[in-house]
């Protein structure tokens, strides 16, 4: 089995760091270095690690530890979904039809949570396993779409939720007349923390801003549909269901934590048909999710199984974004080891 780790991002929110982000250390151990350790552990002995920006310190890390690793350049930031072709041209290259385990580069994973999922994702059958855990815990991942019998759907980045429930409530609103400029922008930039971002995700909608006093109905038809407000889905049945922003996030239980096995094939399939529409214009990985449930054969059965495997505790499965983050994982770490 591989591992394809995605370790090519600035990590921004970290702020100014003498390292990348996914070398700084806990417990003394580089954050990247600990989690191959722990997947050579669980049996997987061949890693693909995708760099971009301050690569030759990532790979100067992972090779004092690892030096039969592969890396392969991502050559500019479009995603994680293209971050994750790169890696798996790897794979391409050589006929590779195994199984794939695709995770980005600064999870901090327990090792019986990494044991369970390669169980579960060999016993189930399925062709990706998806972790997930309880949206409480890791309120800003992306919201794990789920059928009435709990079978999983797809995954919604949280911008894209929220961009959707702008939508649906600006239409709402302005049935009963044009809304105030001001209180749309705030509203923007309460959803969409940078003027960069905001334009990214609405970008017709924020240059009328410029010069429009107030937003009319007819403005908010020239900017969208009022189909943006909501998603489609086709369920592995073949049942094509329609959820607004407000429904995934009143009924999403769980979220995606960014650990992936898959089938080499599925992983193939779902990497060819990713695109960038979307309101932070990149190449997602989750959007495999719901490329796989809805594939069917020309017969009309599933081509695919996607299956869920939700940890246990929130420990198991940990991510920083802010120095505050990683300090707090640190601390846990410091008292997990004086109980020992």
């Amino acid at each position: 089995m591989y591992s394809i780790i995605l370790a090519a991002g600035k990590g921004t929110r970290m702020g100014e760091m003498d390292r990348p982000k996914v070398c700084l250390e806990i417990e003394g151990v580089p954050v990247i270095v600990r989690a191959i350790e722990t997947y050579a552990r669980c049996g997987i002995e061949q890693h693909i690690v995708v760099v971009g920006d301050r690569a030759d310190e990532v790979k100067a890390t992972v090779r004092k530890r690892f030096p039969n690793a592969v890396f392969v350049h991502q050559p500019e930031p479009r995603g994680t979904g293209h971050a994750a072709r790169c890696g798996a041209s790897v794979l391409d290259a050589s006929g590779y039809a195994g199984d794939v385990l695709v995770v980005v580069g600064d999870r901090i994973l327990k090792e019986p949570m990494v044991g369970g999922l390669l169980d579960h994702f060999r016993t189930s059958g399925a062709d990706l396993c998806v972790t997930v855990g309880a949206k409480e815990d890791t309120p800003d991942a992306g919201r794990i779409v789920e059928d009435e019998s709990g079978h999983v759907l797809a995954n919604l980045e949280v911008s894209d939720v929220t961009r959707a429930q702008l939508i649906g409530r600006w239409f709402e609103r302005v049935r009963a007349g044009p809304l105030d400029r001001a209180a749309v922008r705030t509203e923007i930039l309460r959803a969409f923390p940078t003027e960069r971002k905001a334009q990214r995700a609405l970008p017709k909608l924020w240059r009328l801003l410029d010069d429009h006093p107030t937003i009319t109905r007819d403005d908010l038809t020239n900017c969208f549909s009022p189909d943006e407000a909501s998603f489609r889905f086709e369920g592995p049945d073949g049942r094509v269901r329609r959820l607004t922003g407000e429904e995934i996030e009143a009924t999403s239980r769980y979220v995606n934590l960014s650990v992936y096995c898959f089938r080499a094939e599925a992983l193939r399939y779902a990497l060819e048909r990713l695109t960038s529409a979307n309101a932070q214009g990149e190449e997602y990985l989750t959007d495999a999710i719901g490329i796989l449930v809805s594939a069917h054969t020309p017969a009309g059965q599933p081509r695919f199984r996607v299956v869920a495997y939700r940890i246990a505790q929130p420990t198991d499965a940990l991510a920083f974004n802010t120095p505050e983050e990683l300090e707090a994982i640190r601390e846990h770490y410091r008292h997990h080891r004086s109980l020992a």
